[in-house]
């Protein structure tokens, strides 16, 4: 028999990185957590540690059946109270490749869009109070010449999500949002050790307890807040040529 939990919890992209850590820290918590992505071994690897409280389902965001996944998922748990949405690539690169950029686009805008989508209408029918979190980038503040297409597919991210919250509040959804928009922190996308880096395990314990306390928009850790502040009031002309 599976024990309680306190919260029903499902995780898009839990199979590295970030969501992976927040999977970990909501399964050590108490917390009901249905986890997805793309590696299925990556995905028991995590059930095999929590038996009771964990459910799967291997899916792609960038294939549309992953919304019926996604709703086998919410069923088997009987309901959802927050959906994380965590999955995301980049690349930096000097050369600019197509199929970086269009497989960057087609997970980070595509994917992103098809799966929050589905989670508002979710909650929508439902009538229930609802939580749906995003991981951004502080990327997507400023254009990032290096990664064109991750920094604008997590400026859309951002955007998307802040029309979702005046939707839902001109709706009246009882549906909370929280974006999460990171500085660097140390995770297999992140191929160099950059200034103001920080652990997964320090960022991921942060992101949790962002999202805990219902942050609407957040930049983590705090050093990033005024050096952001000074990134946006530099005008794009003047910022495009550093």
């Amino acid at each position: 028999m599976r024990a309680p939990a306190r919260k029903k919890v499902i995780i898009i992209g839990a199979t590295s990185g970030i969501g992976r850590e927040l999977a970990l820290l909501y399964l050590s918590g108490g917390h009901a957590v249905g986890i997805t992505g793309r590696r299925t071994e990556r995905l028991i690897e995590i059930r095999e540690r929590y038996p009771d409280r964990t459910w799967y389902k291997t899916m792609d965001v960038r294939e549309e059946e992953s919304l019926a996944l996604l709703d086998d998922l919410i069923r088997e748990m009987q309901g959802v109270d927050l959906i994380i949405h965590g999955t995301g690539i980049g690349a930096q690169t000097d050369t600019l490749l197509p199929s970086i950029e269009m497989d960057t686009l087609l997970t980070n805008a595509v994917g992103f869009t098809r799966i929050i989508v589905h989670a508002y209408n979710y909650f929508k029918a439902s009538a229930t109070p609802g939580h749906v979190a995003v991981i951004g980038s502080i990327a997507g503040i400023k254009p990032l010449g290096q990664a064109p297409a991750y920094s604008a597919t997590k400026r859309y991210v951002s955007h998307y999500v802040s029309c979702l919250a005046q939707k839902a509040r001109h709706e009246k959804i009882p549906l909370s949002f929280t974006t999460i928009l990171p500085g660097f922190i140390r995770t297999e996308l992140l191929r160099r050790d950059y200034p103001l880096s920080i652990s997964l395990d320090k960022g991921a314990r942060l992101i949790f307890k962002a999202i805990e306390r219902k942050k609407r928009r957040v930049i983590l850790p705090g050093r990033w807040r005024p050096v952001m502040f000074l990134a946006r009031l530099l005008p794009n002309c003047l910022w495009e040529r550093l």
